[in-house]
């Protein structure tokens, strides 16, 4: 399983215990997930990377490296956070507040 598989299955665990307790074959399906995520971060990145111009080399590989990190966490939210039940506390944030009547 590759690092994206780990955090994903580390991530549901922890907020999502019920949904990764009806994972029949927990390995596998991260396994599968983690490859799926890699190959969507690949994807993404050929998109993000810019064609390298004038500038410094240094400064290509900088804005290579965040094209890389912002595919990962785009990657990471629809596929990983996107799917995780909100927390208590955000569940009340997300309420209106109560209307005061007059």
């Amino acid at each position: 399983m590759n690092e994206h598989g780990e955090h994903a299955m580390d991530i549901m665990k922890k907020h999502d215990p019920q949904s990764y307790a009806q994972i029949e074959d927990p390995e596998s399906y991260f396994s599968a997930l983690g490859e799926d995520i890699q190959q969507q971060i690949w994807d993404l990145s050929d998109q993000l990377i810019p064609t390298r111009g004038e500038e410094p080399p240094l400064e290509y590989v900088g804005l290579v490296n965040m094209a890389k990190f912002r595919a990962r966490g785009q990657v990471y939210q629809e596929t990983i956070y996107a799917s995780i039940p909100p927390e208590p506390e955000e569940m009340e944030e997300m309420q209106p507040p109560p209307s005061e009547e007059q």
